[in-house]
């Protein structure tokens, strides 16, 4: 009679481990779950950033291309301009022109300062993405380690059940001689 208790015993500890099969099956796809959202939000995060740069892009462009084509067009005056009877210039911009050279400057440096703001914000925006995704992946692993070595225990008592069952049935045969 023990090898049937026994054997009931086999089969629930077979059923436990088919549950921690399927437990593990559960925790590889929440990875691959977990991978593919950390993915499609980075990539939501990085699409917004390039969103957000391009008026500052833009800006920046009208206005550089302006400060040029008004030092430009100085230039071209104080190149084409004549020289009066004492030998001196009619047109001096050279005035104007470090100004707008300043002003190029300065466009430059805000310029710099708004992207690098953007990309700071961003950028803390993805470390986020990452810790939170980092910090899941590490409980998804602690569990499937720990549901590993629960399958490896029952395993084991598994084959020893297994064993007992096997001597039980021996011990219990009727020997006839």
């Amino acid at each position: 009679m023990g090898w049937v208790t026994l054997t009931l015993r086999k089969r629930e500890l077979k059923q436990s481990h088919a549950y921690y099969q399927l437990r593990d099956l559960q925790i590889s796809r929440e990875k691959r779950q977990l991978a593919r959202q950390k993915q499609y939000q980075t990539a939501s995060v990085q699409y917004e950033q390039e969103q957000r740069l391009a008026p500052i892009k833009d800006n920046y462009r009208v206005n550089r291309q302006s400060i040029m084509d008004q030092i430009s067009a100085l230039r071209e005056e104080e190149k084409n301009a004549g020289i009066d009877e004492n030998g001196q210039k009619v047109t001096d911009n050279s005035g104007q022109i470090s100004d707008l050279q300043l002003q190029l400057s300065n466009l430059q440096l805000e310029y710099t300062e708004d992207v690098n703001n953007e990309k700071t914000f961003f950028e803390d925006e993805l470390a986020m993405i990452e810790e939170e995704a980092s910090d899941q992946e590490t409980q998804l692993d602690m569990e499937q380690t720990e549901v590993e070595a629960q399958m490896e225990a029952i395993s084991q008592e598994i084959q020893s059940v297994s064993e007992a069952v096997s001597t039980e049935i021996q011990n219990s045969t009727i020997k006839l001689a």
